[in-house]
């Protein structure tokens, strides 16, 4: 990290520099829409002029998405000195509020999307500075993007490598999410080590696969703005026909999760030689299947074809593994290994006592560097729980399985706890349980995810205990507690539940019963008939 950690270093900083050296190359397109690099650092920096003074706790919500209002919002967060932390569209009102009372926002950024979601009470818990975009209805008190007063272009102040870039919120097990607090140490760590493979350029066009609320948008977000390339936005149309989005704007650099390779393969869409613009295809957040990955390469036959592993609180990617031929497949699962670390990660395998396993046995994936986050916002327990100090190392202990082979490689081997990726979204199993059980009535009720295609989960399913219900009211219930990605797909009535051996529901014997159920399509078969 080197001069960044020592004099201070604002994430903003590189978007400022590179206005100054290509002002009107574009720097964001959204659909027909473009922002050119000045004209970005132009808004970011009348935005920081009203944000600095009503800076108290210093973060500054985010409720904006594959819009130019969302990153106008977070560089102009972060031209300010403050944290962004985006808030997912896809939450419901009452999720919203929780997280704004906890928050305790000094400004938020809205959409047009974002405005629709502010009702009374969202309203009510929101912080009194709101700013939305020029496009946006009518919100009472708010000030608009584009009537902000424009002096210039203000060089963003350092801020010290502790102050806190974002906070990203994932699934979490208590009923509300997690929020990952990393600092501006950690994300100048992150990228130092990760622009010596990504490459980035000028003449780069990257495609933005995800929301801002993904972590993976900050490693195509930062990169592009240091090094002068253009990030293109993908609609929510657009990701249903990634082929003819890639195509048309010529894209360079690809990054997304599994399952956008495994849907257009379903659908008999990736043709090889489909992609001849694209030079760095980047795949993360899901087990990546072998035959997809290959078909993905053949249809993009100039590109360097990448898989890489992190959770949120290390900072976006510790380990990263090319497609090679042959493929170094992680065995018995056809998947692409996860590979090795960064030069900056240390990476252990332990056993439930916190101790080394022999190489080539399962353990638990444990990763120790300064790139590592700070840990969770207002949850000081957990944050001792999971980033632990171990013979005078601080460790994040991942929750992921893994195992090293002969060559120094590392393979995931699934996950220790109840946390799944679904379609790249990370969900605690228990905070759906925790959702369902409220919403049901009953403590008799579980979740599995299922099924489980290549290593990935596919879908979730409900068992409750009760000879019978309606489990379309119950999922529509849910959807106003959680969003749409996070309601299971299915619910099952059984007169019970099977336990294991601890007395705990079995969600290995719930999920072979629907296994034998798929199989058989047998609507007489019972999960009860699967207890151990």
């Amino acid at each position: 990290m080197g001069r960044d950690s020592e004099t201070g270093w604002n994430i903003a900083g590189p978007l400022f520099q590179t206005a100054q050296t290509v002002p009107d190359h574009p720097a964001v397109v959204v659909g027909k829409a473009t922002l050119s690099y000045a004209e970005l650092a132009r808004s970011a920096s009348a935005l920081a002029r009203v944000l600095r003074p009503r800076l108290v706790t210093r973060r500054v919500g985010i409720l904006a998405t594959r819009s130019l209002a969302a990153y106008q919002g977070i560089a102009g967060a972060a031209w300010a000195g403050a944290t962004y932390v985006p808030l997912n569209l896809k939450w419901p009102a009452e999720r919203l509020v929780a997280l704004m009372k906890e928050l305790a926002l000094d400004a938020l950024v809205v959409d047009r999307n974002g405005a629709r979601l502010l009702d009374r009470a969202v309203l009510e818990a929101a912080p009194k500075l709101i700013i939305a975009s020029d496009d946006a209805a009518a919100v009472p008190g708010a000030l608009r993007i584009g009537e902000l007063e424009d002096r210039g272009i203000e060089a963003p102040a350092p801020m010290p490598a502790e102050h806190s870039a974002y906070i990203m919120f994932t699934s979490g097990s208590t009923g509300l999410p997690k929020g990952v607090v990393v600092s501006c140490g950690s994300l100048a760590a992150y990228l130092h080590e990760t622009r010596k493979w990504a490459g980035f350029t000028t003449a780069d066009r990257v495609a933005e696969a995800h929301d801002v609320t993904f972590d993976l948008s900050v490693h195509n977000m930062f990169l592009a703005f240091e090094a002068g390339a253009t990030l293109h936005i993908m609609s929510t149309l657009d990701m249903m026909a990634p082929q003819r989005f890639v195509r048309s704007n010529e894209i360079t650099a690809w990054m997304s999760v599994p399952t956008i390779v495994a849907m257009m393969r379903a659908n008999g869409l990736l043709k090889d030689g489909l992609f001849p613009s694209l030079r760095l295809s980047v795949f993360c957040g899901e087990p990546l299947p072998i035959p997809a990955v290959e078909a993905w390469a053949r249809a993009a036959p100039n590109s360097v074809v990448e898989n890489i592993y992190g959770p949120t609180e290390c900072t976006v990617v510790c380990m990263r593994q090319r497609l090679t031929d042959p493929p170094v497949a992680t065995p018995k699962r056809n998947i692409l290994a996860i590979g090795r670390p960064y030069d900056n990660f240390r990476v252990a395998l332990f056993d439930g006592d916190q101790k080394p396993v022999p190489r080539g046995e399962i353990g638990e994936i444990a990763l120790s560097s300064a790139q590592l986050s700070d840990g969770y916002f207002g949850k000081p327990e957990l944050t001792a729980d999971r980033f632990r100090m171990i013979n005078g190392e601080r460790w994040y202990l991942t929750g992921d399985l893994g195992v090293e082979d002969e060559n120094g490689v590392f393979h995931h081997m699934g996950r220790a706890d109840n946390q799944i990726k679904l379609k790249g979204n990370r969900i605690e199993l228990e905070e759906v349980e925790m959702h369902l059980r409220r919403t049901a009535g009953t403590d008799l009720a579980s979740v599995v995810a299922w099924p489980i295609v290549d290593g990935s989960a596919q879908g979730l399913v409900a068992f409750i205990a009760g000879k019978d219900g309606d489990g379309a009211a119950l999922q529509q219930a849910m959807m106003q507690s959680l969003p749409r990605y996070m309601v299971p797909q299915r619910v099952v009535f059984a007169e019970r539940l099977p336990q294991n051996a601890n007395g705990k529901t079995d969600r290995r014997a719930l999920a072979a019963w629907l296994d034998t159920d798929s199989a058989k399509g047998d609507a007489e078969t019972s999960p009860q008939a699967v207890v151990a």
